[in-house]
């Protein structure tokens, strides 16, 4: 149940106060944040059954669509936006589990190149497989103009608020 009476009780009470309070904005911003709060625990639940978390998710998907299943740790970490460090966690732990071998890069001796294995790519297919149908069901109460909507006004807020909040 996502009841939202006590969270516009609070807001009209704000307004109460102060006329001029941007209820509308308020109400959008925690309607935002319990949305993204839903949508990010039932995703970690569905990972979590196949013993891995977002970013490993993450990682595999990466590797899975790079040439060769191949890349640097480096370029992993940028194009991801995670820390090396947390990349060297979750490189380790995948490695472990066999989804993954790191290998000497041909270009530079000091450098390590990060390979999907054929299990690790036989793992993130199945687990795709899993994500995709659950994607569906997610977003089934939209129509497909509304998913379009929804995106556009997403994109058009994540550039103003990098513009305004460097």
């Amino acid at each position: 149940m996502n009841n939202t009476d006590s969270l516009e009780k609070i807001i009209k009470h704000q307004q109460n106060n102060d006329p001029k309070y941007p209820c509308q904005e308020h109400l959008l911003i925690q309607l935002c944040i319990r949305v993204n709060k839903k949508i990010q625990d039932n995703i970690s639940s569905l990972l979590s059954g196949y013993g891995i978390n977002y970013s490993t998710y993450m990682v595999l998907t990466i590797l899975s669509t790079a040439d060769n299943h191949c890349l640097s740790p480096s370029k992993i970490s940028r194009e991801l936006q995670f820390t090396r460090t947390n990349i060297t966690r979750i490189t380790d732990f995948l490695e472990k589990a066999g989804y993954i071998e790191r290998t000497d890069s041909r270009e530079d001796r000091r450098a390590k190149k990060i390979s999907l294995t054929s299990d690790g790519l036989s793992f993130i297919q199945n687990v795709n497989i899993a994500q995709s149908l659950h994607l569906k069901e997610i977003w089934s109460p939209l129509t497909h103009a509304e998913c379009e909507l929804f995106e556009d006004i997403n994109k058009k807020l994540l550039t103003h608020i990098a513009d305004v909040c460097p």
